[in-house]
């Protein structure tokens, strides 16, 4: 470990070293029987110098986490605005179910039993069709030959 004096001029010294049973010590004192495999040295900090790099460490972090709030901000709007949407489209899709399930129940053909003995408690659901003359009207008769090539209209049924 290295331990600086504060206040003090001279430079600090660490050394790596290694002793009998194998362990490696780093100190800022030789360890007697130790064998010592590489120093460094190091000026003092100067203490306004080490204050200002504090300083401005900690202004780039409160940077860097203002920056990531607001990422996960604008993901966690995105996540909102993306779970309105799929509601929006689920409760369409209900709606749009909804409304096939009732056009389907109006297509359905109903079939009524009704027993043999009972005709009179049915209505058609329109009147019959007008029953046609049994012989034939006076007038000219008709050719026995159709022009094929003329339109044929045939007669509508009024409702």
């Amino acid at each position: 470990m290295a331990l600086a004096q504060e206040g003090s001029s001279a430079a600090t010294q660490i050394y790596q070293q290694r002793t009998a049973d194998g362990r490696i010590v780093l100190s800022d004192q030789p360890v007697a029987g130790a064998k010592t495999q590489r120093t460094w040295q190091f000026a003092p900090e100067d203490a306004a110098a080490a204050q200002q790099r504090r300083e401005n460490a900690r202004r780039e972090g409160e940077a860097v986490s203002e920056r990531i709030q607001r990422q996960l901000d604008r993901e966690q709007q995105r996540d909102e605005q993306l779970a309105l949407e799929r509601l929006r489209i689920a409760q369409a899709q209900a709606q749009r179910d909804a409304e096939r399930t009732r056009y389907e129940a109006q297509r359905e053909t109903v079939v009524v039993f009704v027993p043999r003995h009972a005709p009179h408690l049915v209505r058609p659901p329109f009147p019959p069709p007008p029953r046609l003359p049994r012989f034939p009207r006076p007038g000219p008769p008709e050719p026995r030959m159709k022009d094929l090539s003329a339109p044929v209209v045939l007669p509508t049924r009024s409702m």
